[in-house]
């Protein structure tokens, strides 16, 4: 949902769209407005890269800007935001590398980079992002995985990626390897350091999520039905299972934290 609270987007992974809905004083929808992903894919990756597929919509922190990963074109689809209409109009593309299939992103803390999950190539890519003009550099792409790792498993994918409050670490999700791999982030460059390989204690790790505070890491393994805790050490990134603090929950694949009125 845009901050303005005026309409929101959803991206069709299947359908090659993002699809704005305005919303109504009351939040009720309504009729949606598609922009159309242009294909073929990229083809690098033959089986999943054929067509257009948009994975996430993110905004850029003054709301000016929509930003959609699309996976099967290897790029992120920048929109400027015309809220008072509402309206998206395409402002550029953002190249990732061939085969990468970016999937979800975030933006630092501070608003100056932009990370961006490759699950294809179980990377994350840094671009340096310029707020005025809604433009981003590519400046870096760390793997998540390194190839030894991933060879220990028949299938792995990259999945969800997070940037702690602080703006001192990235978590990014590792399907097969059923990790999460943290990253300590340059606050003034962006450069990413592995510190970490935590598994999940669980299957599939389709999402992850951060408390709003950053104390925490819940971890949803589709596969195993389970979200497990970890505690998050804020000075150093690094996370701590819980010991025996799993919830079961028939295929999680979204968790989020909802403040009570």
């Amino acid at each position: 949902m845009h901050p303005s609270k005026r309409f929101l987007l959803t991206a069709q992974y299947g359908g090659g769209s993002v699809a704005l809905f305005p919303l109504d004083a009351e939040g009720r929808l309504g009729a949606a407005v598609l922009d159309e992903h242009e294909g073929p894919g990229t083809g690098v990756v033959a089986s999943r890269q054929k067509d257009p597929h948009p994975h996430c919509c993110r905004f850029s922190p003054d709301g000016r800007f929509a930003l959609v990963p699309d996976l099967g074109l290897d790029a992120v689809f920048v929109y400027r935001v015309d809220a008072a209409k509402p309206a998206i109009t395409r402002q550029g593309i953002l190249k990732t590398p061939p085969g990468a299939g970016p999937r979800h992103m975030r933006f630092s803390a501070d608003g100056r980079f932009i990370y961006v999950v490759d699950e294809l190539s179980l990377a994350v890519s840094a671009f340096a992002w310029d707020a005025d003009a809604g433009t981003a550099r590519l400046l870096a792409t760390t793997p998540t995985l390194s190839e030894e790792v991933k060879a220990g498993e028949a299938h792995n994918s990259a999945a969800e990626i997070l940037t702690h409050p602080n703006g001192r670490f990235i978590y990014a999700s590792n399907r097969g390897n059923d990790t999460v791999t943290v990253f300590r982030a340059d606050p003034a460059t962006a450069e990413l350091a592995v510190i970490q390989m935590q598994p999940v204690r669980g299957a599939f790790p389709r999402n992850i999520n951060l408390s709003p505070e950053g104390g925490w890491l819940l971890a949803a393994g589709a596969d195993s039905g389970t979200v497990a805790v970890h505690k998050v050490d804020t000075e150093n990134g690094r996370l701590t299972y819980q010991t025996r603090n799993i919830i079961q929950v028939p295929a999680p694949i979204c968790v989020l934290f909802v403040r009570a009125k």
